[in-house]
């Protein structure tokens, strides 16, 4: 199931199966950067937190430093095949439908298109790229965490990172990166590489 999602592994983690399956073996992932660099400074972070999950990551909320919540994930079971993320003022930011190769939208940032277009795995699969608003992002899975970086490959920069320990699931942003406008698209890409669906 997860053959296509080098992300899903955490997803699979808790759950019976090996950490290592979508690699193939027991060799960890290789990193698209080599020693990619992190912020020096963990006050120059701020913290999201996915909790609430009822079951899972497709029912939960987001919230904030602060412990406000910020987002509510939502898969109505009367519109099945469906997932919205909400703001806290109870507006849709991003619908993703669920088929063999799923969609997203992005309200006013992404059109309606396929996740695997829009997250595109690496020809190497050990990362995947993001599209915005003109703008190339690239998501590294490195150690117990994925990271997203702008830049070159040579030169990147560090805007975040997603770690998952003991079910518990954080997205970290640096305060820089919080004020390029992509908060609500990084926590729709977040939700999907945590969702343990086949997203390709």
């Amino acid at each position: 199931m997860y053959s296509n999602n080098p992300f899903g592994t955490w997803a699979e983690a808790g759950q019976g199966h090996s950490s290592n399956t979508v690699w193939g073996g027991g060799a960890p992932p290789p990193s698209v950067f080599g020693a990619l660099p992190y912020p020096a400074a963990s006050s120059n972070l701020v913290t999201f937190y996915f909790t609430s999950f009822s079951p899972d990551i497709l029912n939960c909320s987001i919230v904030g430093p602060q412990g406000q919540t910020l987002y509510r994930v939502v898969t109505d079971n009367q519109m099945p095949g469906y997932t919205v993320i909400k703001n806290a003022e109870g507006r849709n930011i991003s619908l993703i439908e669920w088929q063999a190769h799923p969609f997203i939208e992005i309200r006013g940032i992404l059109p309606k298109q396929n996740v695997r277009n829009w997250l595109r795995l690496s020809p190497d699969r050990a990362s995947r790229t993001m599209d915005v608003r003109g703008m190339r992002y690239m998501w590294s899975p490195s150690d117990k965490a994925i990271s997203l970086f702008a830049g070159s490959a040579s030169h990147p920069t560090f805007l975040s990172k997603i770690t998952r320990t003991h079910g518990n699931i954080t997205l970290d942003m640096a305060s820089d990166a919080l004020q390029l406008g992509i908060l609500d698209t990084v926590i729709a890409a977040a939700l999907l590489l945590q969702c343990g669906r086949n997203i390709d």
